[in-house]
């Protein structure tokens, strides 16, 4: 493993550390004021974009092969609190003598980084890594969020008075809401301050669903990780969901999903909905009503056309159901659409 050579450890919030470390790695330039991105050559490939929102929080948005491995440490002179939210990873943390937390899988994971223990970071070369790692200096976190620190979990409440050494704090795995989520953000093209501003607001939704995670589970000390449903039935709610994403005008009988997925109905009905919080009828008539909002405001179909399009076959039924689920009937939904195209980010 390659270490980056150093005098003195650096601290997981030193803008000037991690600029030098990059810069040393080549291909390191300033796109913006609070925007630092690495772009690595062959064999590596893939960018790194380091984005200071500030004196108390950094985060790297990376979607990146290394050339080679590499050892990073880190040292905090007081507590940090990091989120990893990561699509694909082959990275280990080592804090003393304690086996190293491993991560080769999509994971969100919340840790912190207590006081004068030193972290090493070994990021694997030539392996793809995707997703997002923000630092968090541990005494601001609950203002920072807009938080009273008595409505932080335990654990975290722990980690802002220095009274715990635990890493791992808790964890949870990807679903396809959050990975979108992180897609979304690797893939923006939002120039300069906009991406900082955009990536400050998508950390505080990753960072809600992490402290949501942690509330339900319990704040004992023994209830560190996120109990979830068995992966077999995550398994099946997922089959569902995407069979129902392709069939959503014209929905299949449920009890057929349930027989093709070899599970009874009352199985399927209750493993949809507490993957996902809510059943398969009201998705598939979610699903309806998106589409249907999206074509007029796109204004190029009759309210009729659009009615077709999401599988109504009466447009009086679908103008019905339409105003029942947004609350304004198609015409006078159509009638708030934007009189010219704004593009809300360069496209590709």
């Amino acid at each position: 493993m390659a270490a980056t050579a150093r005098d003195t450890v650096p601290h997981p919030l030193d803008w000037d550390a991690e600029w030098q470390r990059a810069s040393a790695n080549g291909g390191a330039k300033a796109i913006s004021r609070n925007i630092m991105r690495t772009v690595f050559a062959e064999p590596g490939s893939g960018t790194a974009d380091l984005i200071r929102l500030d004196d108390d929080a950094m985060v790297n948005v990376l979607n990146c092969v290394l050339p080679q491995s590499v050892r990073w440490p880190y040292q905090a002179e007081e507590p940090v609190i990091m989120l990893r939210a990561s699509l694909a990873c082959d990275v280990s943390f080592r804090h003393g003598p304690s086996a190293p937390i491993v991560f080769k899988r999509p994971e969100v994971l919340l840790a912190c980084l207590p006081q004068g223990v030193t972290l090493t970071a070994d990021v694997m070369g030539g392996s793809r890594q995707q997703g997002l790692i923000a630092n968090f200096r541990a005494e601001t976190f609950a203002k920072r969020f807009g938080l009273l620190e008595s409505e932080l979990p335990l654990a975290v409440r722990e980690v802002v008075h220095g009274a715990t050494d635990v890493v791992r704090l808790s964890s949870f795995p990807v679903d396809p809401r959050i990975a979108a989520l992180i897609a979304d953000t690797l893939d923006s093209r939002l120039p300069g301050e906009l991406r900082t501003m955009q990536v400050a607001g998508r950390l505080t939704e990753l960072i809600a669903f992490a402290l949501e995670a942690m509330l339900e589970d319990g704040e004992g000390p023994g209830h560190r990780s996120v109990q979830l449903p068995r992966k077999r039935d995550l398994d099946v709610a997922r089959a569902a969901r995407e069979r129902l994403d392709r069939e959503y005008r014209h929905p299949p009988m449920f009890g057929d999903v349930a027989s093709d997925l070899g599970v009874s109905l009352n199985k399927l009905k209750s493993v949809f909905k507490e993957a996902f919080g809510t059943t398969m009828v009201s998705h598939c008539l979610d699903r309806r009503m998106r589409e249907a909002q999206q074509l007029l405001l796109e204004g190029a179909l009759t309210i009729g056309q659009v009615a077709d399009a999401v599988g109504y076959e009466h447009q009086s039924s679908f103008a019905a159901a339409f105003s029942r689920h947004v609350g304004l009937s198609p015409r006078e939904y159509r009638q708030h659409r934007a009189p010219f195209v704004v593009e809300l980010a360069p496209k590709r």
